[in-house]
């Protein structure tokens, strides 16, 4: 996260932005679910959060994918959905539900067909021998983990109770930990990736000295 404060890539600044504001939320969630409060507050926290996530997460998509197509459909969506998100919220929040689970699942659709458009730009135009090399690679899949792993229980969250809830909530727990554990590694090899461009830097001024001297 340090890291991120310096880095030169706005990706990883985006990614300290979300791992930060999902903290706080969760924190937030869990004091309300150990209060037992049983206001609105907690359905507000989650849709905001379905919201934000989708918008976060597509923009660093939209930074890491090259094709403008793919860029400027992307932003388009995000539009799209923020109007769609906010339409159901205000319909489940007239009918009480707990949780809107058709935003959701909308969210994780539009995210798992948004890294693959990476990994098609990937085959198609490959920058590096070894795709694990790039730091982008393993924010997507951290994204794409995440997104594919808790699309069933998220897809059917609205039809469970308040025991089956903590049951499955594992689920989100082991994938939640499974995508920032990726998202540190992604951290670890952009700092490799900006070592090695200064030692580049380095090198190449001393040869522009040797050929250019004073």
């Amino acid at each position: 996260m340090l890291f991120s404060l310096k880095a030169t890539q706005k990706v990883l600044r985006v990614v300290l932005l979300y791992c930060t504001y999902s903290f706080l939320n969760d924190s937030i969630l869990l004091y309300l679910n150990n209060s037992k409060d049983d206001s609105d507050l907690g359905f507000i926290l989650l849709s905001t959060f379905t919201v934000v996530e989708f918008t976060l997460f597509s923009l660093i998509l939209r930074m890491i994918l090259k094709k403008e197509l793919y860029r400027k459909l992307i932003l388009y969506l995000i539009l799209a959905f923020v109007l769609f998100a906010g339409f159901l919220f205000y319909l489940s929040l007239t009918l009480k539900n707990s949780i809107d689970s058709i935003s959701i699942t909308v969210e994780y659709i539009l995210l798992i067909a948004f890294t693959l458009l990476y990994f098609f730009e990937e085959i198609t135009y490959p920058n590096t021998a070894f795709i694990y090399f790039s730091y982008k690679f393993w924010v997507v899949v951290g994204i794409l983990i995440y997104s594919t792993g808790t699309f069933f229980f998220f897809m059917y969250s609205s039809s469970l109770d308040g025991e089956e809830w903590n049951n499955w909530s594992i689920i989100n727990y082991v994938f939640t930990i499974v995508k920032n554990a990726l998202f540190s590694i992604a951290v670890i090899v952009a700092r490799k990736e900006s070592k090695k461009i200064d030692e580049y830097r380095i090198q190449f001024n001393e040869q522009l000295e040797i050929f250019n001297p004073k």
